[in-house]
């Protein structure tokens, strides 16, 4: 089966981008949405970063949380979709997971609710569009 990568961090942009992956989807006989939420970086927000069930538990949380709206435009399009939540750097984990499911592309908003890293790395979109090997989509 085909299908489309989203990241979504909770942002309007991200839901944007989401409700355009959708409308291709839709376009396109057996293709499916993989919604992604990645959670970064827990060295600096937790003492021991993974190794803590607590912290893991609640990182889990707050990706669904994130991706609340998201799912539930899923939900109510129909379109067939998978929901993952990822631990690592957003843009790099983002490129990897669409390479492990093998995506026909990723589409996701110009800017979501990132970090203050972002301001002086720049941003996640802009990483991903150099690090991806399938075409990105950038909805505003």
């Amino acid at each position: 089966m085909k299908s489309l990568l989203v990241p979504v961090d909770g942002s309007p942009n991200a839901d944007r981008a989401l409700a355009h992956a959708v409308a291709m989807a839709k376009a396109v006989q057996g293709m499916k949405i993989i919604l992604l939420n990645v959670q970064e970086q827990l060295e600096r927000w937790y003492p021991h970063g993974l190794a803590s069930d607590s912290s893991r538990e609640h990182l889990k949380q707050q990706g669904q949380a994130q991706s609340a709206s998201a799912r539930r435009l899923l939900e109510e399009s129909g379109c067939p979709y998978e929901f993952l939540i990822m631990f690592g750097r957003t843009a790099e984990t983002i490129v990897q997971v669409a390479r492990d499911h093998g995506c026909s592309g990723i589409v996701m908003g110009t800017r979501g609710l990132g970090d203050l890293e972002n301001v002086f790395l720049g941003s996640t979109s802009f990483k991903v569009v150099h690090l991806s090997d399938v075409p990105v989509t950038l909805v505003k």
